[in-house]
């Protein structure tokens, strides 16, 4: 009963927004019939028209989330014989809270726990229920606190809130989709009156997510535990850095340069193991308090739990022998959720180290080509620099080709740690900081040359020695982000890729007969090599642009300026297909 009065309420408040769009849409008619009735004026009319159309476009949007659509988890399914003992626990738990088990169980990728019920008739018709468990929580946590967090989730089921979440997220959208027709910065008394009344909908609803929380604590620690329970709480937040940093410093390491981890769940087991005693000691997030939150501070739920029974029978085995095959199931999520199509696999033995020094490298030429075009020979190296003073090298471009160097001279290597974000270190551990040298290379007074030199021998480095950049940037391996159709270059008609390292026009003979869509998107689905391989094609490197001026952003026209003095004249028009975010890409690129 409880659930459907909390359902009621979701709908009650969703109800209010489509009675003031309907008072608002009456009074607006009056209005217009009266001044249509009083003056007999078209544009008046046309006018009043217009807005009550816009009026009634923003209620039939806001009414369009109500529609029944399908959920469809990420992913990949546990079936009972993929995890019989996760299956029991959740019979025991639903057994014991008095409510139905889930009808499908979803392991997904990262740190998490959620419930979800597809139901009908605006939620308050009972449907099929979804469990969604990721597997870095199967990785990190014992049995018991696993038990602990289906608590929590079955506790929500309990409270029906699988059910009252479908209208309350639906009224979410329809809110949004109302709001989007009233913007923020207006001076628009409809639209302060819609949002002051959202404002006041989201309000109660984050009210009662909170409340619920609450109550779905309460549930974890009567049947969990204290101990597992807070313990569980306080470890799932952590997990959810962990694995953003994991993501980020680890896996993330190769991403630029084609390379990829052989096995993503593996190593982050290696990190857990790695940073064990910081995880069970570290503080639970402290931030203030907002009423916009949807869930109470982790400390306070903490506090609430204290309260909670002791419990002696608390399992401590891993939480991965809930399931029947945990290495066949990490192939199949890691399968199903990773695309590493078309990258070299690495293990983790070489994998850090091999994409650390690769990045290098690919930097360490762009440095060298600079030195070479800034002094006019045919290869750069680091002695053609020392009598460069004030030459425009990229300071990130140079100091990769720096760490380089003291590599392959001894003086610096690679340390790869699981319990902290790799590195360059010298070989007593010490860091490596070539900021100063950088600024005497850059700088390249008398006294900054003398130092500079002083440091490349102490670092082993000949600079005579120390170069490359014979060869022109390619785009082989950069990916396509962008593309315009029907641009000129140069006057020329063609389309626009734009790639991770340049922009490549392809030639179209011909005047445009269409917006270029279907030409410019098979252009985007061919290697970025081949099509810059094209008769007519013109390849870009960004690294080559010494000047760019934008004339126009909307649509993009713009003269960029090699560093041979080279021309290029950038002109897109309004009829040309832009694919997806492609113009605000170019406008990034071009800065």
């Amino acid at each position: 009963m409880r659930g459907w009065l909390r359902a009621a309420k979701v709908v009650l408040l969703v109800a209010g927004f489509y009675v003031l769009a309907a008072l608002v849409f009456v009074l607006l008619a009056f209005g217009g019939g009266l001044l249509l009735g009083t003056i007999d004026n078209g544009l008046v009319f046309l006018v009043a028209a217009l807005g009550l159309g816009l009026l009634l476009g923003a209620g039939v949007a806001a009414l369009l989330p109500f529609r029944e659509k399908p959920f469809v988890p990420t992913g990949i399914p546990l079936y009972r014989d993929d995890a019989p003992e996760l299956w029991a626990t959740l019979t025991e738990l639903a057994e014991t809270i008095g409510t139905r088990p889930p009808d499908q169980v979803w392991l997904t990728a990262a740190p998490g726990a959620s419930v979800v019920e597809q139901a009908g008739l605006f939620g308050l018709k009972p449907g099929r229920r979804f469990l969604m468990i990721g597997y870095p929580v199967l990785q990190a946590f014992t049995r018991a606190q696993v038990r602990a967090v289906l608590a929590h989730e079955f506790g929500h089921y309990g409270q029906l809130d699988g059910e009252t979440s479908v209208p309350g997220y639906r009224a979410h959208v329809a809110v949004a989709r109302m709001l989007e027709r009233f913007p923020r910065r207006t001076i628009n008394p409809l639209s302060w009156l819609f949002r002051g009344y959202a404002r006041l909908f989201i309000l109660t609803q984050r009210v009662a997510s909170r409340r619920r929380e609450y109550g779905a604590d309460q549930v974890m620690g009567r049947i969990a535990g204290r101990v597992p329970a807070q313990s569980a709480l306080r470890l799932l937040p952590l997990l959810g850095g962990e694995w953003v940093h994991y993501l980020h410093h680890h896996v993330g390491a190769g991403a630029e340069v084609g390379l990829a981890p052989a096995d993503v769940y593996g190593g982050f087991a290696r990190m857990l193991e790695a940073r064990r005693d910081w995880l069970s000691t570290a503080d639970a997030p402290i931030r203030s308090p907002s009423r916009w939150d949807t869930h109470p501070p982790i400390v306070e739920r903490l506090w609430a739990l204290e309260y909670a029974p002791d419990r002696s029978d608390v399992d401590e085995r891993p939480a991965l022998g809930l399931l029947a095959d945990s290495a066949h199931t990490e192939a199949r999520l890691e399968e199903a959720v990773f695309d590493f199509s078309g990258r070299r696999r690495l293990p983790w033995e070489d994998y850090p180290r091999e994409s650390a020094l690769t990045r290098l490298e690919e930097d360490a030429e762009a440095a060298y080509r600079a030195i070479a075009r800034a002094s006019g020979q045919p290869v750069g190296t680091l002695e053609a620099l020392l009598s460069l003073p004030g030459a425009d090298i990229p300071e990130d471009r140079l100091t990769a080709a720096l760490l380089l160097a003291a590599c392959d001279a001894g003086s610096v290597r690679f340390a790869h740690r699981w319990d902290d974000e790799p590195d360059f270190t010298h070989p007593d551990g010490s860091a490596v900081d070539l900021s100063e040298l950088v600024e005497d290379l850059l700088i390249g007074g008398p006294e900054e040359i003398a130092r500079a030199r002083a440091t490349l021998a102490g670092l082993g480095i000949d600079p005579a020695a120390t170069g490359g950049g014979a060869e022109r940037v390619t785009p082989r391996g950069s990916a396509v982000i962008g593309g315009l159709a029907n641009v000129r270059f140069d006057d020329r008609p063609g389309h626009l890729l734009i790639t991770e390292r340049g922009l490549i026009f392809v030639p179209v003979a011909g005047k445009a007969s269409d917006n270029g869509k279907q030409g410019l998107l098979d252009l985007m689905a061919e290697e970025p090599f081949a099509v810059a391989a094209r008769a007519g094609s013109v390849w870009l490197p960004y690294e080559e642009l010494s000047r760019v001026e934008r004339r126009r952003d909307i649509p993009i026209k713009a003269t960029v300026t090699r560093y041979d003095g080279t021309e290029h004249r950038i002109h897109a028009v309004y009829t040309g297909y832009v694919h997806g975010e492609s113009h605000d890409t170019i406008l990034r690129v071009l800065r």
